[in-house]
């Protein structure tokens, strides 16, 4: 097989500008190109540049079984046991407005075999969209935490509780009081949900959800909890409480995307939809989905001091968006980010973040490789291989208004580690 490699083009070359960007280069130039698998040659030099010796690829996924219903909006976790192949999809909404009713649908999917199975039962929880989903406090469990009714109906429709589905004995429980911790921190949806491993215990994971949806209120981007900016940490012990952080800290949003840089012990957090810098209570609800709601910025949280710092990327950026699908690359040091609702457009473009040159990269993909449609409201996960991270998409519809497409599709990511 003949292998292919080339200079970075002078599109490509502005991305890379710096000093940074140089050394990088010079790295790519050095590169044996015997080490790199066919691609597109502009897809391979973008690929080399932040590190990698293979381009991300994506590809269809195959489905089996009880397939669910296109919907989106729902929410995705593997449970806390020793299956890592199993992962249990809940609730979501399905249709646009005025008909986007909310669903207690519920399916595991074996990544073994690519087998979706209903286990929809007449003790689900209560329809909901945009749930925060964990790995259970106890073996062989997954939980759904908060998430929110249809808006516009004129009305508040949250859940500030906490359920917990048992995979053995397939029975679901709702978590006691003293264990579900303070309400107000789980009255949220559309938050990003972050699992930190323990010290020592990588399969132990502390919980950390950021922003989100407070209310389904008329116009609640313009009420006081309408978009939260707070920080909420899930503790065994004291369940969900709501913790203070420093210094200047993100503008209130919903739908960022979250992710644990684990050499800094951060939390990074990426773009959301927020309330415009030029409006107010008093801005019509027709205006409330303009240019100026959609962040592309940058957060890092120490975990070690609580404390924000905003980062000031250089080069080209990703545009404003909200629903970006996001995993972190310890391999490379960097955020991965793929696709996202803005103010004009829904994407599905893949960008790097590197930690190292505070640099964004859009990559380059195979033009004959297949790719997902843009979408919003899909779920993701990640699965991590001695080689790659793979990423998984399901579902999700084409705009996040109006007409549109709803999807029940699955696709994946090869990331190379390489």
């Amino acid at each position: 097989m003949t292998h292919l490699f080339l200079p970075l083009r002078g599109s490509m070359r502005r991305r890379c500008a710096g000093l940074a960007a140089t050394l990088a280069m010079a790295a790519c130039s050095a590169q044996d190109p015997t080490s790199l698998e066919a691609s597109s040659p502009e897809a391979l030099s973008v690929a080399t540049c932040v590190g990698l010796t293979t381009a991300p690829q994506w590809e269809a996924v195959p489905q089996h079984g009880d397939v669910p219903t296109a919907l989106w909006e729902a929410g995705i976790s593997f449970a806390r046991s020793n299956d890592p192949d199993i992962v249990y999809r809940f609730g979501g909404q399905i249709g646009a407005f005025p008909t986007d009713f909310t669903v207690n649908d519920f399916y595991s999917l074996d990544l073994s075999t690519m087998t979706w199975t209903n286990l929809g039962s007449p003790e689900t929880p209560a329809p909901r969209a945009d749930t925060l989903m964990i790995p259970g406090p106890c073996g062989n469990c997954v939980s759904i935490v908060g998430g929110r009714g249809r808006f516009r109906t004129g009305s508040d429709h949250m859940f500030p509780e906490m359920w917990t589905y048992h995979t053995k004995s397939r029975q679901w429980e709702l978590a006691p009081q003293e264990e579900q911790g303070d309400p107000f921190a789980m009255r949220r949806s559309s938050a990003a949900v972050v699992g930190v491993p323990a010290i020592g215990h990588p399969k132990k994971k502390t919980f950390y959800a950021f922003g989100g949806v407070g209310n389904t209120l008329p116009r609640f981007a313009t009420t006081p909890t309408g978009l939260r900016d707070d920080l909420a940490i899930y503790d065994e012990e004291a369940g969900w409480q709501i913790v203070p952080t420093y210094g200047e800290k993100p503008a209130p949003r919903a739908w960022p995307a979250g992710a644990y840089d684990p050499a800094t012990h951060s939390l990074l957090i990426f773009g959301g939809y927020r309330l415009g810098a030029d409006q107010g209570p008093d801005t019509p609800p027709g205006e409330l989905f303009g240019p100026t709601n959609y962040e592309n910025d940058l957060w890092s949280l120490s975990l070690d001091t609580f404390t924000w710092t905003q980062l000031h990327p250089e080069g080209d950026l990703p545009s404003p968006r909200d629903n970006a699908v996001v995993f972190f690359d310890t391999a490379h040091g960097g955020l991965v980010v793929f696709g996202g609702s803005g103010f004009d457009r829904v994407s599905n473009d893949l960008w790097f973040y590197s930690m190292a040159e505070n640099r964004w990269t859009e990559m380059t993909l195979d033009p004959i490789a297949p790719i997902p449609p843009a979408r919003v409201g899909g779920v993701s996960f990640v699965r991590e291989t001695q080689a790659a991270f793979e990423l998984f998409l399901h579902g999700g519809s084409s705009s996040d208004g109006g007409s549109s497409s709803f999807f029940d599709d699955l696709w994946k990511l090869t990331w190379s580690k390489r």
